[in-house]
């Protein structure tokens, strides 16, 4: 294996694939997906129709919460306003799979984030880093920088809560 400058080794998916479309985004969650046993985080905006709302991502996400009964998905949003005025497809799934898929809002008195990442189990990250186009990077195995976004994630989930009026719509 080559090496850096430095002498050293690079980190196998360190840099990521690089992605710059909508469809390589939903090539990639497809790949996180089918690779991941037991825990998916999301941490989205809004959940995207274009991403999230996609008949197949939909059903790969329903499909992995059912794989097993150790597979979880958390997913924290910042704005739940969007999924309310077009009603989610996953939506759906979260009210029937309720104990292996659970959805929260970011609470406004949390400091505001931009972030939007999709983790599998301990290795995978899928990160978009422009939200007006769909740029990001997709890193197959990358312990480092999914342990970083886990702990992000972690602190957000502890002072996340469900959102009232998607509750509605979830129970």
């Amino acid at each position: 294996m080559p090496t850096t400058a430095s002498g050293k080794r690079p980190v196998p998916g360190a840099t990521g694939t690089p992605l710059a479309d909508i469809d390589s985004f939903r090539d990639a969650l497809v790949q996180l997906i089918d690779s991941t046993r037991r825990h998916l985080h999301i941490y989205s905006q809004h959940l995207p129709h274009a991403l999230y709302g996609e008949p197949a991502i939909v059903q790969k996400l329903s499909d992995f919460a059912r794989s097993s009964r150790y597979a979880r998905v958390q997913i924290l949003i910042t704005d739940s306003e969007p999924v309310l005025r077009r009603p989610h497809p996953l939506l759906p799934v979260l009210q029937r799979l309720g104990s292996r898929i659970a959805l929260k809002k970011i609470q406004p008195s949390t400091e505001p984030s931009d972030w939007e990442f999709a983790l599998g189990d301990t290795t995978q990250a899928l990160l978009r880093a422009d939200h007006d186009k769909w740029q990001g990077h997709y890193h197959s195995d990358n312990p480092v920088r999914v342990r970083q976004l886990q702990e992000v994630f972690a602190q957000a989930w502890l002072h996340a809560r469900p959102d009232p009026e998607l509750r509605q719509f979830v129970l």
